[in-house]
């Protein structure tokens, strides 16, 4: 079983002017969401059924869809700064993240949204709306500690998922290697977000406001694993 533990633990003393410190706090506060979440707690229960991984599978395919194009349009917000390189980084994740749950919804014959809330609830959309919300209006800052904390949190939830699907029989090899992609953190993405973060901090960016703006995520998410679990 895979240990899930936070890339830091909070450091004494350390000012609230250090993005790192405050993105660990943040997703440590969220910690839950990914690890006692409905669709977490059936799976260590032994309750998943084959349509709650295909709602998973669902919903990441519209949640992807709903984010591509915005974070690509975000980066033309912070021209010529680190926020911009790092969005274009997003986006290309993104678009590999798609060709992974494709794949897992053509394994499992999966049938995708033909339209938005064709199948899928409109609670289904309630974090994609968020994350297009901050696209548009939120700091360089909060928008990088917000892809930090979602990176993390997805992050935390596939390593606690992955040896638990991996003894699931029947399981299509896609549908597996789609969660297992995360089962490691991604270093890379990740601080590049913080990188993002301190050179927008550094610009002006307020990092109690982002702080602020990262909380709002929370409701969205868990509304996410509600809808994947049939909550």
């Amino acid at each position: 079983m895979t240990t899930v533990k936070p890339r830091t633990a909070h450091r004494d003393g350390t000012a609230d002017t250090d993005p790192a410190a405050v993105a660990d706090r943040l997703v440590e506060s969220m910690m839950h969401i990914a690890t006692d979440n409905p669709f977490v707690v059936k799976a260590r229960e032994g309750l998943l059924t084959d349509e709650d991984l295909t709602t998973l599978v669902r919903l990441e395919n519209a949640t992807l869809d709903n984010v591509t194009t915005p974070i690509a349009l975000a980066a033309t917000r912070f021209p010529d700064t680190t926020s911009f390189d790092f969005l274009l980084e997003v986006t290309q994740t993104v678009r590999e993240d798609k060709a992974g749950v494709l794949a897992a919804a053509k394994a499992g014959n999966t049938a995708l949204e033909e339209y938005p809330g064709h199948h899928l609830g409109p609670v289904a959309y309630t974090y994609a709306g968020y994350i297009n919300w901050l696209l548009v209006n939120a700091s360089a800052t909060s928008i990088a500690l917000v892809a930090y904390a979602d990176i993390s949190l997805w992050h935390y939830a596939c390593a606690l998922l992955t040896p638990i699907l991996e003894k699931r029989p029947g399981l299509p090899k896609e549908v597996l290697d789609y969660v297992a992609s995360y089962q490691e953190r991604p270093d890379d993405i990740l601080d590049k977000a913080l990188a993002a973060a301190t050179d927008a901090i550094a610009a002006g960016d307020d990092l109690e406001h982002a702080a602020a703006t990262v909380r709002l995520m929370e409701p969205h998410l868990a509304a996410f694993w509600q809808a994947a679990a049939g909550a």
